[in-house]
């Protein structure tokens, strides 16, 4: 949901500077909120990778640091010669991938433990993955084949072609990530911080008494939380 209906929710609801849980958090927008609003928070969700962008999300950082090691990595990237790694390529990466996209993928995979901010890089890496792949523009969704071949494309209204490389999708990610962050610093609350819990909301410890819930639950049926 929005987060101007946390917003309101929270405003009207629970008293100032008071702590709010969100069991199904998904990728944070209750947490996000109430940092912005004054609140500590706490969120837990059954996917690894929504619990990755929540803690993405809520850190805190040195943005002098975290754009350092962004603008490193975008410097590697640069000086990257296009060959792949050596070893096995999965099935799905041949498939979904042109050679030179999954080769840039790759490379920037195996530069993010080098750097203190793994986890953003992590994030920047999914972003540009899913823009990268051989699929129509018009369906990065829930694409069903591989996309070879020229294609006449219902979004841009012209002949378009499959993507061939991944670098232009990494370094849009990593300075529009790094701008997301650097605007969330600026407006969050001073003194509060949001707790994520991965795993079943029905058998964590919270550790703590909270003010409101607010949520949005699953929607069994209609969403693939495993996907």
């Amino acid at each position: 949901f929005i987060p101007q209906l946390v917003e309101a929710l929270l405003s009207r609801h629970l008293p100032d500077g008071g702590r709010v849980l969100d069991p199904f958090a998904g990728s944070g927008t209750t947490l996000v909120q109430a940092l912005e609003s004054g609140y500590d928070a706490a969120g837990s969700d059954v996917a690894p990778f929504n619990c990755l962008l929540m803690r993405v999300k809520t850190r805190k950082y040195n943005p002098f640091v975290l754009e350092s090691e962004l603008r490193d990595v975008l410097g590697r990237l640069d000086s990257f010669d296009g060959k792949r790694p050596e070893g096995t390529v999965s099935r799905y990466l041949r498939d979904w991938y042109a050679p030179r996209a999954a080769a840039e993928l790759l490379f920037v995979r195996g530069l993010v433990e080098d750097y203190e901010h793994a986890d953003v890089l992590r994030v920047v890496l999914a972003r540009a993955a899913r823009s990268a792949r051989r699929t129509t523009h018009f369906d990065l969704d829930f694409p069903r084949a591989p996309q070879r071949s020229e294609y006449w494309c219902h979004k841009h209204r012209k002949t378009c072609r499959p993507v061939g490389e991944a670098r232009r999708f990494l370094r849009r990610y990593a300075l529009d990530t790094l701008a997301r962050i650097k605007e969330f610093s600026r407006v969050r609350a001073r003194g509060r911080a949001a707790d994520v819990l991965h795993g079943d909301a029905r058998e964590l410890d919270f550790g703590a008494r909270f003010d409101g819930v607010v949520t949005s639950p699953p929607y069994p049926g209609l969403i693939d939380y495993h996907e």
